[in-house]
């Protein structure tokens, strides 16, 4: 293999124009956004030959089409100072450079990355689980352009070396204060989805469209991406808003709405885990029907449509979607009729791409399982509930694509279940040795439109998915509902993943973070599912300013309010907080919530009205209140109603947010 000389790096140092991928034809249009902004919309059409020079180091798990400068970036969007450092820089009062990479999937990693932050690219003593929150080939160094006779560089040159490359996806963007500088790609329909290469210290970024195995034809469109700069946060976000134009898919799901502005209900997962059973479900729906609980007091007493949704344990085993009769003698099809007859949606937990060695399929249908190059299964990750490595069905193979049709139907038209939550479905896009051939996307998006085909149950009353788990760029047109960030946890953080280094594990923590740095995304891109509330004493560790603090965070930046408490046991101390969160959320509703990095672990919280403001502190410190630059800010906390109030004084002495809280005031008395 030849590789690039240290030439490379004096040549872009010069501030050059960089060597340029070949095969691929860009054009650019002026981006429609409304509104005074500028930017571009790129449209890339593959030449013959596209794709064949990054096959040379191997399975191409990518292909690059595009390398800019920083500075090229900004100029896109006619903002080429973006990148200048401002006044105040060298005294170390300017504000700092962000970037939000994206994130693969809804388990990725999805906060802003301050200018000396990075993001793990393996995890050594479970290798397997970096497939939870990384793109296949994240960690590759990015292929070369292809190098005409007579240039600078060696020819044959397939790989760019050097360490310090960060990926990203789908959307991202740098923030300095109320500046953003955003790449947005629009994946689905037949462009498979794009992502981002960034070297802060060279100053360049990278667009490659992950397609491994795909052939590409002359004329066929491989990317288009929008590139603007926008101030402020909602500017921001109502240009996405635009550029997706998700408006006919958020109104699949109206139904859910029915009088409230948020969808909701109950989950068994946090309650039980796999623990379930038919009884336990009959009680815990009797419950939400009689006591006196946040489902009933929210949803149902107002007339909103709440759903009761079986998570996962009801199946003999993960890849077998069938009841596990010892736990449900009656069936589910006798649990969503009980459901449905309380008047809430049924609900049900799949993960329809998984299989497990446990299954029926591992067992007896072999040749489903999508395997590599050697024959081995695919490994789609590790799940300790599952006995550790779990597999991927080939779903490119018409059996297999007729194996999903029937779970479908089985579930929705049969049993009668009405809101699907389908779970790991990045397992959709791993690479293999596919029986059919093709890339990864092109079958996932197939499979995508066979799961979400049935729009109503057999009455006709309609259906709704969730996704979780699933490829951001992909999955927007079929999964409108979706998860963006890692499972939340009854504790604030997971000690054994945080030391392995697992940044999508499970935790509080870790789900706030998601839930805020992917809120730009809530009714723009996707509706939300931050994970569920807790307000239990019992079997959570959470403190009650920590329960507060997600209850809020989830309210303001999600489009879902799900429970997974006891309704039986729920104590006098949790039902006290629930009500005073209801009476929070009538207060705040009718306005549009946004928030950005301000120092580690710490946001600054808006509305669009511009009569809400706050400080969200995830950080284990008291934040002095001056830390918050924000005169306005200053001046409505001094004069303005307190919501909520979580600030104590800091080791000396000064008037701190809380931590793990959040503190919330409103213009006026």
């Amino acid at each position: 293999m030849v590789e690039y000389t240290d030439a490379l790096f004096a040549y872009m140092g010069d501030r050059m124009k960089l060597p340029q991928y070949r095969f691929i034809r860009r054009e650019e249009a002026p981006l429609e956004t409304g509104m005074s902004v500028r930017g571009v919309r790129l449209s890339y059409t593959a030449e013959a030959g596209f794709g064949r020079h990054a096959a040379a180091r191997g399975p191409a798990l990518s292909t690059p089409f595009e390398m800019v400068t920083f500075e090229e970036f900004a100029g896109l969007a006619d903002a080429a100072s973006f990148f200048d450092d401002p006044p105040g820089a060298e005294e170390g009062g300017a504000e700092p450079l962000y970037l939000h990479a994206g994130g693969w999937q809804s388990w990725s990693p999805g906060w802003e990355l301050a200018p000396e932050e990075t993001l793990p690219e393996k995890i050594p003593l479970l290798p397997d689980l970096i497939k939870l929150v990384n793109r296949p080939g994240d960690t590759l160094p990015p292929a070369a352009p292809e190098m005409e006779a007579g240039e600078r560089f060696p020819r044959g040159a397939v790989e760019i070396p050097g360490a310090g490359w960060l990926p990203g996806h789908f959307i991202m963007y740098f923030r300095r204060g109320e500046q953003y500088l955003c790449a947005a790609s629009r994946g689905g329909g037949s462009v498979p989805p794009v992502s981002f290469r960034i070297h802060r210290g060279d100053r360049r970024i990278i667009a490659e469209v992950y397609a491994p195995g795909k052939i590409w034809q002359s004329g066929e469109t491989a990317a288009e991406i929008a590139v603007f700069a926008a101030r402020g946060y909602f500017t921001f976000r109502d240009i996405l808003r635009r550029f997706y134009d998700q408006e006919d898919c958020f109104g699949k799901n109206a139904f859910l709405w029915d009088g409230g502005k948020r969808y909701g209900g109950y989950a068994s997962w946090y309650h039980h885990y796999t623990s379930i059973n038919e009884a336990l479900m009959i009680k815990d729906l009797a419950g939400l029907l009689a006591t006196d609980n946040f489902i009933k007091n929210y949803f149902l007493d107002r007339g909103r449509s709440a759903v009761f949704q079986i998570d996962d344990g009801w199946e003999r085993a993960a890849g077998d979607w069938e009841a596990n009769e010892r736990r449900f003698p009656r069936g589910l099809q006798f649990l969503a009729a009980r459901i449905t007859d309380a008047g809430l949606v049924p609900g049900l937990w799949l993960a329809p791409f998984i299989v497990t060695r446990k299954s029926r399929v591992f067992r007896e249908h072999p040749s489903w399982l999508l395997r590599d190059g050697s024959g081995k299964p695919v490994s789609a990750g590790w799940n300790p509930n599952w006995d550790g490595s779990f597999y991927c069905l080939d779903i490119s193979r018409e059996d297999v694509r007729d194996h999903l049709r029937r779970l479908m139907e089985k579930v929705v038209t049969r049993w009668g279940f009405r809101y699907l939550k389908l779970d790991f479905l990045y397992a959709g896009m791993l690479p293999g040795a596919f029986a059919r051939g093709g890339d990864p996307a092109g079958h996932y998006r197939r499979a995508a439109a066979i799961l979400t085909e049935i729009t109503a149950e057999r009455t006709g009353k309609p259906v709704a998915y969730l996704g979780c788990g699933v490829p951001l760029g992909s999955s927007y047109r079929h999964f409108p509902l979706s998860r963006i960030g890692a499972d939340t946890r009854e504790s604030w953080d997971w000690l054994p993943a945080k030391l392995l280094g697992h940044l999508g594990r499970p935790s509080a923590y870790i789900s706030l973070k998601d839930t805020i740095g992917r809120a730009f995304m809530n009714g723009a891109v996707y509706q939300n599912d931050p994970d569920v509330i807790f307000f239990r004493t019992e079997n959570c560790r959470l403190a009650e300013t920590e329960k507060e603090l997600v209850a809020l965070v989830n309210f303001m930046f999600g489009s879902q309010i799900m429970l997974s408490d006891d309704p039986h046991r729920e104590s006098a101390g949790g039902s006290a907080l629930a009500r005073r969160m209801a009476a929070l959320y009538d207060e705040l509703d009718n306005d549009e919530y946004g928030a950005h990095t301000i120092g580690k672990d710490v946001y600054r919280l808006e509305s669009r009205s511009g009569k809400t403001a706050g400080v969200i502190n995830l950080s284990s410190r008291a934040v002095p209140v001056t830390a918050v630059r924000d005169p306005s800010f200053r001046m409505m906390l001094a004069s303005g109603r307190r919501l909520v109030d979580n600030r104590t004084r800091d080791s000396a002495g000064n008037d701190a947010f809380a931590p793990h809280s959040i503190s919330i005031c409103r213009a006026g008395q």
